[in-house]
């Protein structure tokens, strides 16, 4: 997903991790500040500019998903914003919150480093999207698109009358995954309702194809 952004030093599971480790160093007793500032030289801005708006879209489920699922109360909504720091080398980040003043951090040897902290799960999340079918089957969104529909050619196959051979399309982009009815006989809905247009989805969206479903996760 973010090969594209390997000019950098950085990777996104970096930033995702560091992200994390700050809102653990803040005081739990008291509502987070949930506005985080991630400081890059402008070479390392340079590199994320093509998936900059799906990367924080990406951090920022992150955060809230760590936050929610460790009980640490924030009265706002999560924002994550990248922007340029000449006082930073190449290869350097720093991350900051109002709360938890600023903290830099260089680019660790993933190789050689032992995952032991819980933050790891939540930021492994950035690279990863998958839908999860009715029959708990878990499908690993790969490569720039594919097709839903009942044509064995298709990436998600549904054996259901209901669903058209080619029934739907879901392509990546700067954005996010967003999903396209392929003119299909029996649409396609989120959360219930029927679109008529290309759609962004959003973490924990349920989909409906025909009569079969799945529900798209960052995970």
């Amino acid at each position: 997903m973010f090969a594209r952004a390997y000019g950098s030093a950085i990777r996104p599971i970096n930033l995702g991790r560091e992200l994390l480790g700050v809102i653990d160093s803040m005081d739990h007793q008291a509502a987070l500040d949930p506005h985080f500032v991630i400081n890059l030289n402008a070479d390392d801005y340079a590199a994320f500019a093509d998936i900059e708006k799906h990367l924080l879209r990406e951090l920022t489920e992150a955060a809230t998903q760590y936050a929610e699922r460790n009980g640490f109360k924030h009265d706002l909504p999560m924002t994550v914003a990248l922007v340029v720091d000449e006082s930073l080398k190449s290869g350097r980040f720093a991350i900051s919150s109002r709360a938890a003043g600023t903290l830099e951090h260089a680019p660790k040897d993933e190789s050689r480093e032992t995952l032991t902290t819980n933050t790891i799960p939540a930021a492994q999340s950035l690279i990863n999207a998958v839908l999860v079918l009715n029959n708990g089957e878990r499908v690993v969104l790969e490569g720039d698109s594919l097709k839903i529909g009942r044509q064995a050619t298709c990436r998600v196959v549904f054996n259901d009358s209901n669903v058209s051979r080619e029934h739907a399309q879901m392509r990546r982009t700067a954005d996010g995954w967003k999903v396209l009815d392929l003119n299909s006989t029996n649409g396609v809905k989120i959360n219930g309702q029927k679109i008529v247009a290309e759609q962004l989805l959003v973490n924990g969206d349920e989909l409906a194809f025909g009569t079969s479903t799945a529900r798209f996760e960052i995970s």
